[in-house]
């Protein structure tokens, strides 16, 4: 039986078979209840406890998130389809010019079964790990430079500075900076975030956000323009590398966008090892 998703009991289920199929990008019945809260147009559709359905909005204006999971051993019995259908009901009732997915790289089969449906690839989202052996040490100080500590007097600059990053990200197609509310619920939730300064001015950003026990994930890097190519993006990676290290953390995960060759660039200096990629896939209502 499909139903939507309402209850935290239902909203627990649906983490269940999400997180199980990702199980590096986990999320929480509080977090849903947030962003359900925030956004009252999303979608969340439970399958028993065997399958997930949802719709989101996006970082793009025009373009609607759509999301299937089954879990494998439930899978070619059309469960996915039956799920798929009140989806893009859902979706196209918010009128959209574009709906978009994504489909892990190392599930050909999914990738096969959205393109049956009409999904077409744009993009990819690389994921690199790091495995930590504990020891790992923080960086030399830069000239002139100083990495601190996010606390909340500076979120506002903090902010500022993301949106100039955001701006210059290399997508395939336009994306919206978050709200400020969106940014500290979904960007700066902790454990930890860092900023670098040149004097007082805040040059450089990057957090580090819990993805279950032991890991965390690299959110966005942000350098101004002004300040970028003098090894500030390094230093902050290796900063929350060293502080994970303390901390007790054995994982970093991270995303790029695969044409940002300079950030995995960095990110495969420090050690990171890529994963299958996730596939950004979209097609008209």
């Amino acid at each position: 039986m499909i139903r939507r998703a309402e209850t935290a009991a239902d909203l627990a289920g649906w983490c269940e078979v999400w997180n199980a199929i990702t199980p590096r990008e986990p999320i929480r019945v509080d977090e849903l209840e947030r962003r359900i809260a925030r956004q009252p147009e999303r979608l969340y559709l439970v399958a028993e406890d065997v399958g997930a359905g949802c719709v989101a909005p996006t970082d793009s204006s025009g373009r609607i998130y759509v999301g299937v999971r089954v879990l494998p051993e439930a899978r070619g019995r059309g469960l996915g389809s039956a799920l798929l259908s009140p989806v893009m009901d859902h979706a196209r009732s918010l009128e959209p010019d574009w709906l978009s997915t994504m489909v892990s790289g190392s599930e050909p089969d999914s990738v096969a079964w959205a393109e049956r449906r009409g999904f077409e690839e744009y993009g990819r989202q690389v994921e690199l790990v790091l495995e930590l052996r504990g020891d790992e040490e923080r960086p030399a100080p830069l000239d002139g430079i100083r990495i601190v500590e996010l606390t909340e007097d500076l979120h506002g600059s903090a902010y500022e500075l993301t949106r100039e990053a955001w701006a210059d990200l290399p997508t395939e197609v336009e994306v919206d900076p978050p709200s400020y509310e969106t940014w500290l619920e979904e960007e700066v939730p902790g454990p930890v975030a860092f900023l670098v300064l040149d004097d007082d001015e805040v040059v450089g950003f990057a957090a580090l956000m819990e993805r279950g026990p032991g890991r965390l994930e690299h959110g966005l890097t942000a350098t101004r323009r002004s300040h970028r190519r003098r090894g500030i993006a390094t230093a902050l990676k290796r900063t929350e590398i060293a502080w994970a290290a303390e901390h007790g953390y054995r994982e970093l995960i991270t995303f790029t966008q695969d044409r940002n060759e300079g950030m995995q660039a960095i990110n495969l200096a420090l050690g990171f090892e890529p994963q299958p990629p996730w596939i950004s896939m979209r097609r008209r209502p």
